[in-house]
């Protein structure tokens, strides 16, 4: 996905309003503001790899006055300066380049790590622990179960998914514990996983071409936007804690 425009132009059309990212974004916030209280908006706040500036643009929205971002793909940080977003190249593999005198209450990396390998993502783990203020806290979400890669996974480069296991690997690796985790969507789980197994099918078959596959990032219509976003409503207040689905958000501390 790097280097496919199109994507990026694909995500920053629709991350203000597909419900998705507005579920993704509210989890962010709320997490944000159940953490530090009503003092948040002062608080500095870092999205590592953040793709177009939808979640940075988000929180602007909703108060928050001290936020950058990066980006290794120039594509992301090109559409995010069109959001005049504090947006810069960089990269997670060396996030110890980025503007290394700084330190931050909040580090954002949300689906991004995948790119990775084990002993990267620890290091990179690492690396943000070091760049925390006192209480900070850094919010992860990423691709969940092997049994949800589908036609998105090959538009996005992604090769492969973790389990909550895989991160409680890294995290004590990186000195690091996860105060908060759930996998999400919990309802949608079903016609999500049969989405992506049709979809495997018909590369399978040579019905449609692994290196021609678009993501799944596409706008619904207003009548099926509001109606997923009012199902993870539901699910948010009766099951906050997910014990399966396409992503795994967590939130993590440093050690005491």
């Amino acid at each position: 996905m790097i280097e496919n425009r199109l994507e990026y132009q694909r995500m920053y059309e629709v991350e203000q309003k597909l419900w998705w990212y507005k579920v993704l974004h509210n989890k962010v916030l709320t997490t944000i503001k159940n953490h530090f209280g009503k003092d948040y908006t002062q608080l500095k706040i870092l999205d590592a790899a953040c793709g177009t500036g939808g979640l940075l643009s988000f929180l602007h929205n909703n108060g928050c006055k001290n936020l950058t971002g990066f980006d290794y793909s120039q594509h992301a940080v090109d559409f995010s300066l069109e959001r005049n977003l504090d947006v810069t190249w960089g990269d997670l593999k060396r996030v110890e380049e980025f503007r290394p005198e700084e330190s931050y209450d909040v580090i954002c990396c949300c689906d991004a790590l995948y790119f990775l390998n084990d002993h990267e993502i620890t290091h990179t783990l690492s690396v943000l622990k070091k760049r925390l203020r006192p209480n900070g806290i850094i919010i992860i979400n990423i691709h969940a179960f092997e049994a949800f890669s589908g036609t998105h996974d090959l538009a996005v480069g992604s090769t492969r998914r973790f389990v909550l296991n895989d991160f409680q690997f890294y995290t004590k690796q990186a000195n690091l514990q996860i105060v908060k985790n759930t996998y999400w969507p919990f309802f949608l789980s079903l016609p999500i996983w049969a989405v992506r197994q049709f979809q495997k099918l018909q590369i399978k078959k040579g019905w449609i071409k692994a290196q021609e596959v678009d993501s799944d990032v596409k706008y619904p219509g207003d009548l099926i936007n509001q109606i997923l976003q009012l199902t993870m409503s539901v699910e948010e207040t009766l099951i906050p804690q997910g014990p399966f689905g396409s992503s795994l958000f967590m939130v993590m501390t440093s050690h005491r």
